[in-house]
């Protein structure tokens, strides 16, 4: 019983530095892709948008609070397209928040690589 332990024991330890190895690989290999991609965003961020359709949104229809999932795309060229509501607060104020959404000025688009690419964007948003 103790040769088998100690059988065991020492395949444990001679495969477990390749084992860490090859997960070192994988990381190096999500940090390369990361330093390749990148997001595409708001120009002054994510709060100066946020900001920028508020009072938009409290001015267009009268809502009740709640929260609400949009997504769009940002193209290649900044603009934004395909915005849809996965989850609503009601009809009329989804679509006027996605009239909003497709009306905002450009975004600066994603880069794959250096290159402008056209990037999924998903947008949770709360109103009080």
């Amino acid at each position: 019983m103790k040769k088998l332990a100690t059988a065991f024991l020492s395949a444990f330890f001679a495969f477990s530095p390749g084992a860490q190895e090859r997960v070192h690989d994988v990381l190096t290999t999500e940090e390369e892709t990361n330093k390749k991609q990148k997001a595409p965003e708001y120009p002054g961020g994510l709060k100066a948008f946020l900001n920028s359709i508020h009072p938009k949104t409290q001015r267009a229809i009268s809502y009740r609070p709640g929260s609400m999932l949009v997504t769009f795309m940002v193209n290649e060229d900044g603009s934004i397209s395909e915005v849809e509501t996965l989850e609503g607060i009601s009809p009329k104020f989804d679509k006027k928040v996605r009239e909003i959404i497709a009306d905002s000025p450009k975004w600066i688009p994603g880069e794959e690589e250096g290159q402008p690419i056209k990037a999924y964007y998903k947008l949770p948003l709360h109103f009080n």
